[in-house]
Formats: structure tokens, C-alpha cells, sequence
């Protein structure tokens, strides 16, 4: 996988887990909502095995890449920036009994660490277009496949 693919599939990884952020208000609970908010406090938490018990067992994203290779390259992303915010907007959640997806502007900012020349192919902000699919799995609801693009201006 070439660096910015790489790159640009862990953006991607790190908004749909950063997603319950933007999702977790209300007083009733909704179970894809449950999901995304736990996929969003692990990512917070930097916490790359966490992220993947979110992630369906046949989990895969649009570009081919499953769950053997998300645990590794979530750790080296995580570890590759000293913190992360992720703003999200223009969500929109459509459900039915066996699926959901949901479609979102991620805005993501953070300062890349100083260590072997990061900083300078890391970006410290980038904007991206997302839409996620989540099915029941277990006791909840799992994400199953991802996909993204850069996104437009505001």
C-alpha cells in the first residue's frame, strides 16, 4: 500500500471511530449510536484493540483492507500524533432491522509528532467525506465497511 493510500485509509478509520462524538447527545439510546460512541472513546483513548472489537468480524473497507491489517495500522497512526480532534457535520443516519449507514464531513486536526520526520509528511489537518456501513453483530452493532473521499470547501 502506497503512503498516502495508507494514509488516507487510516483518516477514514479515525473519523468513523471519532464519529460517536458528534452522535452521542439524546436521551433515548440508540444501539448504532451506542456503537459509534464506543468506537469514538477508544480512538480517543488511543486505544488500537479497543478500536477493533468495534469493527465486524467480516469487516472491510471499500479499498479491500480488513480487520487482519486495521489493528496495526491504527496503532501506528494513533502513535504517529501526540493528539487528534476530528469535528463532524452534515451527518445523516438512515436504519433499517439488519443495517445502517450513516454519511458525514470529518474535519481532522492534530499535532504530528516530532520524530523521524513526521511532521513534514503528516498533515496537521485535512477534511473528508465518509459513509459508513454498521450491522448487528453479538450484543450490538458492529462497523462493517467504510469508504471516503476528500471533501470540498465548506
Amino acid at each position: 500500500m502506497t503512503a498516502p493510500r495508507f494514509l488516507n485509509f487510516m483518516r477514514a478509520i479515525l473519523s468513523c471511530l471519532l464519529l460517536g462524538i458528534a452522535v452521542s447527545c439524546g436521551d433515548q439510546t440508540d444501539p448504532v449510536k451506542d456503537s459509534i460512541d464506543r468506537v469514538a472513546a477508544a480512538a480517543e483513548k488511543r486505544d488500537a484493540a479497543a478500536v477493533l472489537g468495534q469493527l465486524a468480524e467480516t469487516f472491510q473497507s471499500a479499498e479491500g483492507i480488513g480487520r487482519a491489517d486495521v489493528e496495526a495500522q491504527l496503532r501506528r497512526y494513533f502513535a504517529a500524533y501526540e493528539n487528534l480532534d476530528v469535528e463532524i457535520s452534515e451527518l445523516s443516519i438512515e436504519r433499517a432491522e439488519r443495517a445502517a449507514r450513516a454519511t458525514f464531513r470529518a474535519d481532522l486536526s492534530g499535532k504530528v509528532r516530532k520524530i523521524g520526520g513526521l511532521e513534514g509528511i503528516l498533515p496537521s489537518a485535512s477534511a473528508w467525506r465518509f459513509e459508513v456501513r454498521l450491522v448487528p453483530e453479538g450484543d450490538g452493532w458492529k462497523i462493517a465497511w467504510v469508504s471516503y473521499q476528500p471533501a470540498e470547501g465548506r
